[in-house]
């Protein structure tokens, strides 16, 4: 199906960009991109490999390159760049690595960098939010920064790692550390919250001065009221089919600079589409999958375009955030490692699929889980749901927190 050819140029992709470390592209640079780690690349990985050793290389040789302040590099080893967005991603990234990977010295390991990382951005900090300044502001390609004194997106990613700093303290048993940077969590957290509400005030139509990564970094970060969200993942829907290749008309992303606020790019697809699936949007994701991804599939490519239009690299691993979407949400195992060896959140959202089979490697070569469910012809429609794994496993259902399932070798349970 288009489905699975989908999911395998996402794996195919990502093995061409795959030499000692995980590079840009194998064409245009073989750079260290700290970008492609902590976005589609280790989550691309974690479905397709049991080892995520040059994803953790990466983490590591963007922390020992560091900027003289302590900013995290964004491309090293050889000749060092510092996209501040990157050096913030970073963070979040070493603590999802953990989860995927129950490897707890990465934490321990690269802490340190972490502080010095932190204080690098501590500099640009004001009344307003964190400020421009700390190295390039790197959101999405096409982006336009909102008027103001400081980006909101930028500020959103920075809010997102403050969040994940205070987390990894946590697991590290570390309270002292984490609480240096609540106040400025809480600042953060109440300059883009001031932002979203002055903007919405007006009604629906505030939406377009949010914009379309604004909109769903907030939604990712709990930052729209409860009673706004339909309209904000009303608004980003409407914004993605308004966009290319969904509409054949709409501006095209045709060079780097080709900045315009009607566009959509596979990168960012990496934020919005998580936080579309939870809330009930399955099936517009899968659409999107069919419509933006299938169109990149034209002329018989065989690995993905950096962005949806052909004048960029047509081999970029980053644009490839289907194929772990597709493991994750339909095969409903998310992976945290950090509750326990094998842990995983079962959280199944297929949308309106009638079926699904397909296989997980267990890190460090432990072996494979295998699922496969499809919906019976009955009128209930309910799902027969089917694992097999060749390790033990215990799936937390619905939650970090919810009720633990121990699986030594087989399951098999209707869902609803």
């Amino acid at each position: 199906t288009l489905l699975d050819r989908i999911w395998m140029t996402g794996v195919e992709t990502y093995r061409a960009c795959t030499e000692d470390a995980l590079i840009d592209n194998p064409t245009r640079e073989r750079g260290q991109w700290t970008g492609d780690v902590v976005s589609a690349g280790m989550d691309i990985a974690s479905v397709a490999y049991a080892d995520l050793r040059l994803c953790r290389r990466g983490l590591v040789q963007s922390a020992q390159c560091a900027r003289e302040d302590g900013l995290v590099a964004g491309l090293c080893p050889g000749g060092p760049t510092f996209p501040a967005t990157y050096a913030a991603q970073w963070i979040d990234a070493c603590v999802h690595y953990y989860e995927l990977t129950g490897d707890k010295a990465i934490l321990e390991e690269m802490l340190p960098y972490a502080q010095r990382n932190l204080a690098a951005f501590a500099k640009f900090m004001t009344k307003d939010g964190l400020a421009d300044g700390a190295g390039w502001v790197f959101v999405d390609w096409g982006y336009i920064r909102n008027p103001g004194p400081v980006d909101m997106a930028y500020n959103m990613h920075f809010l997102s790692a403050l969040r994940a700093f205070n987390r990894w303290c946590g697991l590290l048993d570390k309270p002292d550390e984490a609480r240096k940077y609540d106040e400025m969590a809480k600042q953060i957290e109440e300059v883009t919250r001031n932002w979203l509400e002055k903007h919405l005030a007006a009604g629906p139509d505030g939406w377009t001065d949010v914009g379309y990564h604004s909109a769903v970094l907030g939604l990712r970060l709990g930052l729209i009221d409860r009673q706004r969200e339909g309209e904000c993942i009303a608004y980003v829907k409407r914004h993605i089919l308004d966009c290319f290749p969904n509409n054949p008309d709409a501006p095209r992303l045709s060079a780097p600079d080709a900045n315009n606020r009607r566009l959509i790019t596979p990168y960012f697809a990496h934020y919005a589409f998580p936080t579309l699936i939870e809330r009930g949007e399955m099936d517009f994701v899968l659409d999107q999958y069919r419509k933006c991804w299938g169109w990149a599939l034209g002329d018989d490519r065989t690995t993905w375009v950096e962005v949806f239009d052909t004048r960029w690299t047509h081999c970029h691993q980053w644009a490839g955030c289907p194929t772990w979407q597709l493991s994750r949400y339909v095969l409903g195992l998310h992976p945290r490692f950090d509750l326990g060896r094998n842990h995983y959140v079962f959280n199944s959202l297929s949308g309106s699929l009638a079926s699904a089979e397909g296989v997980l490697p267990l890190p460090d070569g432990q072996g494979l889980i295998r699922v496969d469910w499809g919906r019976r012809a009955d009128n209930e429609g309910r799902c027969m749901y089917r694992l097999v794994c060749d390790k033990p496993i215990w799936l937390h259902i619905g939650g970090p927190d919810g009720k633990i399932v121990a699986v030594t070798s087989r399951l098999e349970t209707p869902l609803p």
